[in-house]
């Protein structure tokens, strides 16, 4: 099997470690978290542990432009001097709107200390997004991505597998990690998932108890880059736990195979005359779909009784549609 690491989703990127901090610590607002996005990008390149700095440039970093708004000017001073008092980083002197920053501190010193990791591209796509509360969505998305499990892995049917990459918790719970209404982190997952950072699998599916208590899964979210891992675990969420719709589709596909396999035999016995070209293709495909279900099998086991379950397909010589391969 090939694991795929997460370190391939950021090519080109500039990786942000962010501390648990400032997620759990109400010290921290969202204006220190983006000020130090910025800071941590500027400071990683260069390894140089000071730097010169103005509002205006941090503004740029993070939006690519100037708005001349005194308001957002006002929010990075205060992210600005949140991370001076709380010694994340140093501020050396102050000359004409220059800042000029010691930023040695910025790396995380602390081994035992929890870490998200974000890219700053996905900072500046969050910042570019209009009439929203940029710096708190931004806080919002990283509470988020801090809830993807390390402890799943999830497999491909190709063998691939990854972790780090699912996450599935209740809005109400996200709502109290973040300390954002359920109504607003409903707005943000939308906004996320159209500026392509995000990709949430919505179950609308559930489960019954022993008691008979219906129980909803979990919707399950993840990167959008991801979104073939969170499909599979979703899917797999299904059959594990037996739900409704998973049990449903089972049924469906069992009836469904028992008629084309009736209509199998009604066209080895001649019949069948009255099926439409897309009727036998159907056929053609379930039988061709069950012949190497049952090769796979005699591969792995060597027994020959798999290969007494392999159907004859001389009955399709005869459709040219089947050989054009205009149904498959």
């Amino acid at each position: 099997m090939k694991h795929i690491e997460n370190k391939e989703n950021f090519t080109n990127e500039i990786i942000l470690s962010i501390p648990e901090r400032f997620i759990t610590d109400n010290t921290f607002s969202n204006y220190s978290l983006a000020v130090y996005c910025v800071l941590r990008t500027l400071s990683q390149p260069t390894q140089l542990p000071i730097l010169c700095i103005t509002q205006s440039q941090i503004e740029f970093y993070l939006t690519g432009k100037l708005s001349k708004r005194r308001l957002i000017s006002d929010y990075i001073k205060c992210g600005i001097n949140e991370l001076v008092d709380n010694h994340i980083i140093g501020k050396v002197d102050e000359q004409q709107k220059h800042y000029i920053l010691d930023c040695s501190n910025l790396c995380i010193s602390n081994s035992k200390e929890f870490f998200t990791v974000i890219t700053f591209g996905e900072v500046q796509k969050i910042f570019n997004v209009e009439n929203v509360n940029n710096f708190l969505l931004l806080r919002y998305f990283v509470s988020l991505i801090s809830t993807i499990s390390s402890k799943i892995t999830v497999y491909l049917d190709n063998g691939e597998y990854k972790n780090r990459v699912v996450g599935n918790f209740t809005i109400d719970y996200l709502s109290e990690l973040s300390g954002i209404t359920d109504r607003t982190i409903i707005e943000y997952n939308k906004i996320l998932e159209e500026i392509g950072l995000i990709y949430i699998y919505r179950q609308e599916d559930f489960v019954i108890d022993k008691e008979n208590n219906i129980k909803r899964l979990n919707n399950i979210y993840g990167r959008a880059s991801d979104i073939e891992y969170i499909t599979t675990f979703a899917k797999n969420q299904q059959k594990h736990y037996e739900s409704y719709r998973y049990l449903e589709n089972n049924n469906k596909k069992a009836n469904n195979k028992r008629r084309l396999a009736q209509m199998y035999q009604q066209l080895l016995r001649g019949g069948g005359k009255d099926y439409t070209e897309k009727t036998i293709a159907d056929i053609y495909n379930y039988v061709i779909e069950e012949n190497q279900k049952y090769e796979r099998m005699y591969e792995k086991n060597k027994c020959e009784d798999y290969l007494d379950k392999i159907r004859n397909t001389d009955i399709f010589d005869k459709y040219d549609f089947i050989k054009e391969n205009k149904y498959l």
